[in-house]
Parts: structure tokens; sequence; C-alpha cells
């Protein structure tokens, strides 16, 4: 996509009454792009949907995108998968976190965080209630974001559904503390360990463990609605 397009884009982007969800996965998108679609963006009040997947977005880009989350932001689904994003841009991520009250699914997948990136994109989720479902599969992640992300799944404020943590480097160590963590109180409904140096063993009692968590959560819901039935 050219900048002259992403410009136009952009300037419909502020104008737009009725737009809910852009998707433009595999446009070629990179930094200088990205940093003006977030422009149109940051005036939009009607996207609740953005996917720009597959493109070319680095550190940079993503700190605008992030930008859009620390705000009055009604982003509800963000996907970012396969990209260019590093460290950096794992903690402007993080940042935008911190203060977002609407996104509910993050899609990170297929990029460069590493472990420092992981870990403090995890941090910023520490403090955030919306997030439901999170994505960072093949980010290299290892120890440390593991041990962030259960400090994520062991705070009661926490909405976060399901995790994808596969195809990282994640010891059979990290996968104990996430089963220790969800069997304690966590209620994650599903937590994507695959391809990892996790023993298969340990994969199986924390899908175990998930499993009941959905059961669970279904008969509070059930028990919710009959109380609402008689009363």
């Amino acid at each position: 996509m050219k900048l002259s397009d992403v410009t136009s884009l952009a300037k419909a982007c502020r104008v737009t009454e009725t737009l809910t969800i852009l998707s433009l996965p595999g446009n070629l998108l990179d930094d200088p792009a990205v940093r003006i679609l977030a422009t149109g963006l940051a005036e939009n009040s009607t996207v609740t949907a953005l996917d720009l997947s597959h493109n070319k977005i680095a550190d940079r880009g993503v700190k605008a995108i992030a930008r859009l989350l620390d705000g009055p932001s009604v982003l509800m689904s963000l996907n970012l998968a396969d990209n260019a994003v590093h460290a950096d841009g794992g903690r402007y991520v993080g940042r935008g976190l911190r203060g977002n009250c609407s996104l509910q699914h993050l899609n990170l997948r297929l990029n460069r965080l590493g472990d420092e990136g992981g870990r403090m994109l995890l941090d910023g989720a520490l403090d955030n209630q919306t997030l439901v479902s999170l994505n960072l599969s093949c980010n290299a992640l290892d120890f440390s974001s593991a041990q962030a992300a259960c400090a994520v799944l062991a705070t009661d404020q926490s909405g976060l559904r399901s995790l994808d943590l596969s195809g990282n480097l994640l010891s059979e160590e990290a996968g104990r503390i996430l089963l220790d963590t969800v069997s304690s109180g966590s209620r994650l409904t599903s937590l994507d360990l695959r391809l990892n140096q996790v023993l298969a063993e340990t994969v199986a009692s924390i899908e175990e463990m998930c499993k009941r968590n959905v059961a669970s959560q279904a008969e509070q819901r059930a028990a919710t609605a009959a109380d609402s039935i008689g009363a």
C-alpha cells in the first residue's frame, strides 16, 4: 500500500461514523505508513477491530498503535501477528495495556519480542482488566515471560481466559510454575504450551486444569441464570 493510499485512509478514519472493522493484512505496511494511519485512528470512535497482521511493522509503528490503547480507546481486537516487533515494541504495548479499558483480544504471534519484550508486555497486562485472549506464540519467550504470565493469572482482577505461548523457549521449570498458578485458583480456560521444552505430562496437567475451569465457569453461569429466572 502506498503512503498516499494510507494518508487517504487515515483521513477517512477521522470522519467515518460506520466503519467498525479495519483489516489490512499483507499490505507491506511499514512504520511510516502505520504512524500515518494511527493519526486517523486517534480521532476515530467506531473501529473496534484492527488487523495489521503479515506486514512489516516494527517498534516505531507499534509505538504509534500502542498510543491508541492508552486513552479513550474503543478497540476491542488488535492483530499484529507476523510483523517485526522486538522488545521495545513489547514495552510500548505493555504501557498501552496498563490504562486500556476496551481491548479484549490481542495477537502478537510470529514476532521477535524475545524474553524481555514478552516480560514487559505481560507486566503491562498485570494492570489490565479487559483482556480476554492473548497470543504470544513464536516470540522466543523464556522463563521471565512465564513468571510475568503467572503474575497476571494470579491476580483477581485479570479477565484473561486464553493464553497462547506455543512455539517459544519455555523450559519444564517454566511449565511447572504455570501449572502451579493454573492449579491455584486461576480462571484460565486455555493455555497452549505446544512446541516448547515442557514435558508432555505437565502440558496434560495444565490442559486438565483448564478443562475443569471451563466446566466450573459453565456451572456458575447456569446457576446465575437460574437465580435470575427465579427472581
